[in-house]
């Protein structure tokens, strides 16, 4: 299979066994450690899809996919972590370039979280926008100094008007510690609380603006990376991580069977071939190669649409989001990502039932990984039942209802 290869990615994977130490720490302090967050800094994963002026490394979006992968398959809640704060930095780059400076211009490595759910309650002011509200489920927020929030604004008589993304410092909101979970405990993923903040018509977006990329930042982000559909980039964020998480089960599962193998065998080199068959079953064997397969096909159909998206992009100078690229290309894509959710999470569960008594402890990181994709399964854009519907009735020549497409 061809790798999207990357100098950040490579020193990733030199991180690797120290992530891997380091997710029980995470787990146990219910956000990344500082030493996880620095290895995601120093290596320059974050800032894969970042705009170089601002230190960013403008890289191919298919890096950041495997970066997700890797990250995940030592640590479930880094992978996470990189994905849904990662990608902020990318949409930071779709702001006006003061906004960019507001936030980049100190500290490159400044992280920006979210909860882009639309509980917000808006009103129209001169200049800007009154907000208030409360966000769930913001990872990574304890090592951001941004948040980006979903919001409606209100008109005067109470009726909603349009859905808006709000962009607020810090000093603007209050984190609530709230995340006692089963799964991504090392998430980090906390209340975000809102008291009648101000925020400024140029930290604030329409949500049809940014479907149809109408977005200020292209004028001085030039690359393609920023022509990307906002979908095809926010998606796969929630997924890939999933498919690095399985990836990284497997990885663990097959270390411990092949300990298990060395136990049974007989001393001294009269010991006669070894046949590893007769030690475990073949139908474990079987199912250990399906879901080898399964994975692979998550991430390589991840990675061809993205890839296919991408160069009708490059393609197209003139156009930007959903217009540079077909519907049959975005709505295979929007398919295969919520296929790629399933089949991490059935292959991450077909392999907890063969980890064994081992894989119970809370030491293993099969049960730890296990446990982090089962909590990222329930993302809702990571949900198949609604897009697939809606997949098969577009087949049958219905209009295609994904607001995420």
């Amino acid at each position: 299979m061809r790798e999207f290869s990357h100098p950040a990615i490579a020193a990733l994977r030199d991180a690797g066994e120290e992530l891997r130490t380091q997710a029980a720490v995470c787990a146990d302090e219910r956000r990344l450690s500082e030493t996880t967050a620095k290895i995601l800094r120093e290596t320059g994963v974050m800032r894969l899809i970042q705009p170089a002026r601002y230190g960013g490394l403008e890289a191919d979006p298919r890096c950041f996919v495997e970066a997700m992968m890797a990250a995940a398959e030592y640590d479930g809640a880094a992978g996470w972590v990189l994905g849904v704060v990662g990608v902020h930095n990318w949409h930071i780059g779709l702001y006006a370039d003061s906004v960019q400076q507001e936030v980049w211009g100190e500290d490159p490595d400044t992280w920006i979280s979210s909860s882009y759910n639309y509980v917000g309650k808006a009103t129209r002011v001169d200049g800007g926008y009154r907000l208030t509200g409360r966000w769930s489920f913001s990872s990574g927020c304890e090592h951001s100094q941004w948040v980006f929030v979903g919001g409606i604004v209100y008109g005067e008589g109470g009726q909603p008007m349009e859905m808006r993304h709000f962009l607020l410092p810090r000093s603007d909101y209050e984190i609530i510690d709230v995340w006692n979970v089963a799964g991504l405990s090392g998430s980090g993923s906390n209340d975000i609380k809102v008291e009648d903040a101000f925020v400024p018509d140029l930290h604030s977006m329409s949500w049809p603006d940014l479907q149809a990329h109408k977005v200020p930042g292209t004028e001085v982000n030039t690359a393609p990376l920023f022509r990307v559909p906002w979908g095809s980039m926010f998606l796969n964020a929630v997924t890939a991580p999933l498919v690095g998480m399985a990836r990284g089960m497997l990885n663990e599962s097959l270390s411990m069977v092949k300990g298990r193998m060395a136990n049974y065998l007989p001393p001294g080199p009269t010991s006669g071939p070894f046949d590893a068959k007769r030690i475990w079953p073949a139908v474990s064997m079987a199912k250990l190669a399906e879901v080898s397969s399964d994975i692979d096909a998550a991430r390589v159909q991840m990675l061809d649409n993205l890839g296919e998206v991408y160069e009708h992009v490059v393609a197209n100078p003139d156009l930007a989001g959903q217009a540079a690229v077909p519907l049959q290309i975005r709505a295979r894509a929007r398919r295969d990502q919520v296929m790629a959710a399933k089949r991490a999470t059935e292959s991450a569960n077909t392999i907890f039932s063969l980890a064994g008594g081992r894989g119970l402890t809370l030491s293993s990181p099969v049960q730890r990984l296990w446990r982090d994709a089962q909590a990222g399964s329930h993302h809702v854009v990571n949900g198949s039942d609604q897009a697939l519907t809606g997949y098969g009735a577009w087949l049958m020549g219905e209009p295609l209802e994904d607001m995420l497409v």
